[in-house]
């Protein structure tokens, strides 16, 4: 594995994501996670109390018993319509009991919603200091909410901002992502291997994703985790249900991509060059 360091922590430049955990094979997904843990050390998990309602927390319960928890980067998400209503502190507790631990490494608003971003950064403090959570952050916003959540007082203790981004959705890149960097927000990318399944198909099927790929000894899926996280600067978490798809996704991960093959990549997905809305599912 390797790791980036961000105020203070060392984390994982690829993570589990666990959406729809459990709708599969309990038994298969908690071996995939756990290999995944010992072989390759991917200690940072990302769920969320949306998650099946819980069941994804409630599952995660049987490999945070497994680990030493200080080796775990556990990443969670309270819904809007929970934050609305100041349930922070009530839905928080609900997920530590789920999940079976006495902090959250990272807890984020997964989405804006309606939600009062003084209120979310005065409620995500009050978290710290219970000591129920270590860190704070959002998912799905963009350039102009963080900087709307940053005017707020404590808003620049955001931690992290969880974003869709992966090789042919860049829409990010024109601005957020180097907002993120220049604030010292850590970026988050979720579906990095695209966001169902047939555009994930239509960029590994690609023949000039495969070219590069057996290049450089990579699988389409690892070349593009590759791309991912090419800067070091940006972290993702991705879902996988078997071992013999963890492996194929991890095959040469870290090696990075040559400069000939991005600028290749890129002419095929291009960066975008005017601003348009974040993606987001």
């Amino acid at each position: 594995m390797e790791y980036l360091f961000h105020r203070g922590e060392k984390i994982p430049l690829i993570g589990f994501g666990t959406y729809r955990l459990g709708s599969l094979d309990k038994s298969e997904e908690l071996g995939t996670l756990s290999y995944g843990i010992d072989k390759y050390g991917i200690t940072l998990i990302d769920t969320a109390e949306m998650y099946g309602s819980g069941i994804s927390e409630t599952i995660l319960n049987g490999i945070i018993r497994r680990y030493d928890r200080s080796r775990l980067f556990i990443v969670d998400k309270i819904l809007p319509c929970n934050a609305e209503k100041g349930l922070y502190a009530e839905c928080c507790k609900r997920s530590l009991e789920r999940l079976g631990t006495d902090h959250i490494d990272l807890y984020l608003l997964h989405w804006k919603g309606n939600v009062d971003l003084q209120d979310m950064a005065d409620h995500m403090e009050q978290l710290v200091r219970s000591g129920m959570i270590r860190h704070w952050g959002v998912s799905n916003f963009d350039t102009h909410e963080m900087e709307e959540l940053f005017a707020c007082d404590n808003g620049p203790k955001c931690f992290c901002d969880q974003i869709l981004y992966n090789l042919a959705d860049r829409g990010a890149e024109y601005d957020l992502i180097p907002w993120c960097n220049e604030h010292d927000v850590l970026t988050m990318a979720y579906s990095p291997l695209c966001n169902s399944y047939d555009p994930r198909v239509a960029v590994t099927s690609a023949e000039a994703v495969k070219r590069i790929a057996h290049k450089e000894q990579k699988t389409p899926e690892s070349l593009m985790l590759s791309f991912v996280i090419r800067d070091r600067r940006t972290v993702t978490v991705f879902k996988t249900s078997s071992i013999p798809h963890l492996s194929n996704n991890m095959k040469n991960v870290f090696e990075p991509v040559g400069a000939d093959d991005i600028t290749e990549l890129e002419k095929r997905y291009p960066p975008p060059t005017e601003k348009y809305p974040l993606n987001k599912i």
